[in-house]
């Protein structure tokens, strides 16, 4: 049998039967991940998985922290897809449908904790992306006119935005979610949209620090009946009505 014969034969096994080898390795990886964990992950339990031979994944990958990456992009697909769902025919730019966003991340983590703790790592081929330098350049204009467009504010479908169409990778494309949330939120409360970044930093910061006590079990001792979706709203609420009351504006 000649190598070649060898390798068709292996790949005609297991879930590679379509033709896309390079999906099917990240089929595997995905259900590998979240089985195990990263930090287990090899190529060689992947290519078991999808049904290939142990060289068959350097066609696409130059090694394995290439192929977790399009895991992670994968992931954040996932918890987008989730998010969207949730705002699917609630008001956007609301406290509530902000609140459920952050219920929502918290969720994610909690239901897919492998994934979730592989989306918070670094890997090779994710572009370095500033979100700083982003909004910056789109600062001018009365109220922030330039990222109201970025994030297509006018349009209240969430689904859309030029930051999200736009974006380098999935994770970024995710966070622009709470972003044109927030820029909502702003514009339809007579605030600055050029905070939308500020703002929504350590919105994210709260709810990402939740989703991680939360899987880490950190609440067990201290806080055993603890529910999290309590403390998304709570905060969401305090946090926005706070900024509300700083500029003047009634609380929603």
């Amino acid at each position: 049998m000649t190598p070649n014969t060898k390798h068709s034969t292996e790949e005609a096994t297991g879930r590679y039967h379509h033709g896309d080898l390079r999906s099917a390795l990240i089929d595997a990886s995905v259900e590998l991940v979240s089985t195990t964990g990263s930090e287990r992950f090899t190529l060689k339990d992947a290519s078991r998985i999808a049904g290939v031979s142990v060289a068959a994944p350097y066609r696409h990958f130059s090694d394995k922290s290439e192929l977790l990456h399009e895991v992670t992009e994968v992931a954040f697909k996932k918890m987008s897809d989730d998010m969207l769902k949730t705002l699917k025919g609630q008001e956007l730019g609301t406290i509530e449908s902000i609140t459920a966003l952050g219920q929502t991340y918290v969720r994610f983590a909690s239901e897919n904790q492998q994934l979730f703790r592989l989306m918070c790592q670094n890997h090779q081929g994710g572009p370095d992306v500033n979100l700083e330098e982003i909004f910056r350049q789109h600062a001018a204009g009365e109220n922030g006119a330039a990222i109201i467009d970025l994030l297509d504010v006018k349009n209240h479908d969430i689904s859309t935005s030029l930051l999200a169409q736009n974006a380098p990778n999935n994770g970024i494309a995710c966070f622009s979610i709470l972003l044109k949330s927030v820029a909502t939120f702003l514009d339809r409360n007579g605030l600055d949209v050029r905070e939308t970044l500020a703002i929504a930093t350590p919105m994210w910061a709260i709810v990402h620090g939740t989703a991680f006590l939360l899987i880490d079990h950190k609440f067990n001792n201290l806080t055993p009946n603890i529910n999290t979706d309590d403390i998304v709203e709570r905060s969401t609420r305090y946090f926005l009505n706070g900024l509300l009351l700083e500029h003047s504006v009634d609380p929603e």
